[in-house]
């Protein structure tokens, strides 16, 4: 069990990390941007579904909850970088086929991120309710006045935000290289929970910084500049990769 001893990380990796995640995209731009488009599209339809229903903010719970979701989505990138790096051309079937090569506990992790998600979404409809009143609907002209200072829409963020940021905050933790650790060394579940835990509070400061990384990249692409989603999340999911590489180096995938 001694490889699972993570190493010491520096805030002077995350760029390294990202650098990585780019130059893995670059080399798969058009498959990995078609796969991430997937997502972008079913987001965009949400987005547009609450904007009919008057129920804009609940597009915030939304994005977190693809967030909560995002870890058990790495698989397909993991094999295209794999594939690649074995000197194969990557294919867009790979992304899919990610998912078959994932142990049954990695599935585990993806229902246990599933649950998490819909406790969130749950909530944030229940403190919606509380700020907004289960009679009135809100759009985009209202949210936006909230946003400004007028009406309920920072005390609703604010608590929905703090509930959704303990839920993501339990899931990167236990999480973050959990995922890969199931899905390159197939060890059992409780020792990959264990070892990540061990790996975030290990480095602590790095990895607290690439939480937020993670996190205001994707919340400012899903809700404010979704075009980029097919570029941002699948350097993200590279650069995880990369991450996990750094941190269990002396795991031969």
């Amino acid at each position: 069990m001694n490889t699972l001893v993570p190493d010491k990380i520096r805030l002077a990796r995350l760029p390294v990390w990202l650098q990585a995640g780019w130059r893995v995209f670059l080399q798969t731009r058009g498959l990995s941007a078609a796969y991430a488009g997937i997502f972008a599209l079913l987001g965009l339809a949400q987005f547009f579904a609450l904007e009919r229903a008057g129920l804009l903010p609940l597009a915030v719970a939304m994005a977190g909850g693809f967030m909560l979701l995002g870890p058990a989505l790495l698989c397909g990138f993991f094999n295209v970088s794999d594939r690649l790096e074995r000197g194969g051309q990557a294919r867009l079937q790979d992304f899919f086929a990610g998912f078959l090569l994932a142990p049954p506990a990695l599935w585990v992790v993806a229902l246990v991120e599933m649950f998490l998600c819909l406790i969130w979404v749950t909530d944030a409809g229940v403190v919606y309710g509380l700020y907004f009143g289960t009679a009135k609907n809100i759009g985009l002209p209202e949210f936006l006045a909230g946003l400004a200072g007028e009406g309920d829409t920072w005390p609703y963020l604010f608590f929905s935000g703090l509930m959704g940021t303990l839920l993501a905050s339990i899931i990167y933790t236990t999480s973050a290289f959990a995922v890969p650790l199931l899905f390159y060394r197939r060890t059992n579940l409780a020792g990959a929970v264990s070892a990540s835990v061990r790996a975030v509070f290990f480095s602590f400061p790095a990895m607290l910084a690439w939480a937020v990384t993670l996190s205001v990249a994707m919340f400012a692409t899903m809700l404010l500049l979704l075009p980029l989603f097919p570029v941002v999340f699948p350097v993200l999911a590279y650069a995880s990769r990369q991450a996990y590489r750094d941190v269990f180096p002396q795991q031969q995938d």
